[in-house]
């Protein structure tokens, strides 16, 4: 029998939260944060997991209530979810996302959003968050946006390259909520963009980014010779149970304040919010230190290599400890469908 946590969240009146930036080593050769270190004094503080300089908005758990529930996870099955190694698939589909207003003239650094995508099919339709491409304070969507990668390892910290334009699919209109869950944040948190052609020297992302374009080489990663794109596929078996291993990865903030590679965290699954009384699982917290930039990143399973979760913000306190919070494959699948008609595959 699974048992998860109910923690119940508030808003923060901190502008951040403090980070240990520390550095371990992963069975899988991955740049892990360990989730068990302490911030030290001064540290980096973070707002949500993607970086927006519009708006910070923190929550914090407070005192959790533990309530055990009768879900019951069928016998696992291990299926990796593709022959490619787990370097490949993850160099081939976790990108990254800035969104803003490249077209108006008097467009600055400060209107861009930025945060994590995934690659979900040979489309080339990327899975993110809503809070990426939508700008709370104009009330409507970042119009513009382009995928940006850089190498994965990336052990010479290469700035990342301008890669595609992309255009926002679908997201959802109104934001949900549920008493259990919190009013502070909501549960629909996704979008999807499509990728419709590669960067031009014209486009106004470099002038303000001060990145390269990607070369012709620079795209064999992202694409296959048949023209369509590589990408991570979901592991469809994968069911959650209290101290899972899981994997996030995204662009997140090191500790020189630069987002410029693929970084990753290794946590325990420690909670579940139930935010429709099913008893299922629907939104996990994994025990991790992901950082700003992590938002719209991929929860991973690593015995698969396959995608269960979308990355959706983080969270801090001093009773329950912090959290990387993510939409499960299963309960995200569900209101993709219903919000939006798109249906994972």
């Amino acid at each position: 029998m699974a048992v998860f946590i109910y923690p119940i969240f508030r808003r923060s009146s901190e502008n951040g939260i403090n980070l240990d930036l520390k550095i371990s080593t992963s069975t899988l050769n991955l740049e892990v944060f360990s989730p068990s270190g302490r911030s030290p004094a001064g540290g980096q503080k973070v707002a949500t997991t993607s970086e927006n300089t519009i708006s910070e908005n923190t929550i914090k758990i407070i005192k959790p209530k533990p309530k055990p529930i009768s879900y019951v996870a069928p016998p696992a099955v291990v299926k990796e979810v593709s022959p490619k190694s787990f370097e490949e698939l993850i160099n081939s589909s976790i990108i990254q996302l800035y969104c803003g207003y490249f077209n108006n003239e008097n467009a600055t650094f400060s209107d861009i959003s930025r945060g994590t995508g995934v690659i979900i099919n040979e489309k080339g339709e990327i899975l993110t968050n809503r809070h990426i491409i939508y700008d709370e304070n104009m009330k409507k969507a970042r119009p513009d946006c382009f995928v940006l990668k850089s190498p994965f390892p990336n052990e010479k910290s290469q700035n990342p390259k301008i890669y595609y334009a992309a255009e926002i699919i679908s997201y959802p209109a109104i934001e949900k909520f549920s008493d259990s869950f919190s009013k502070d944040r909501y549960y629909n948190d996704f979008a999807i963009l499509k990728i419709f052609g590669r960067t031009e020297n014209n486009f106004k992302i470099n002038l303000l980014l001060g990145f390269n374009y990607a070369s012709p080489d620079d795209y064999s990663v992202l694409e296959n010779s048949s023209g369509t794109f590589n990408f991570l596929p979901f592991d469809w078996n994968y069911q959650p149970k209290d101290g899972d291993t899981l994997i996030t990865l995204g662009y997140g903030v090191d500790a020189s304040h630069s987002a410029n590679k693929i970084t990753s965290t290794i946590g325990k699954l420690s909670g579940n919010i139930d935010i429709n009384g099913s008893l299922k699982p629907q939104i996990l917290l994994i025990e991790s230190n992901a950082t700003t930039g992590f938002s719209g990143g991929a929860l991973i399973n690593p015995q698969s290599k396959g995608l269960v979760g979308l990355i959706s913000w983080i969270t801090s306190g001093d009773e329950a400890g912090k959290y990387t919070v993510a939409i499960f494959r299963d309960f995200l699948k569900t209101m993709l469908l219903q919000d939006l008609n798109f249906e994972l595959k």
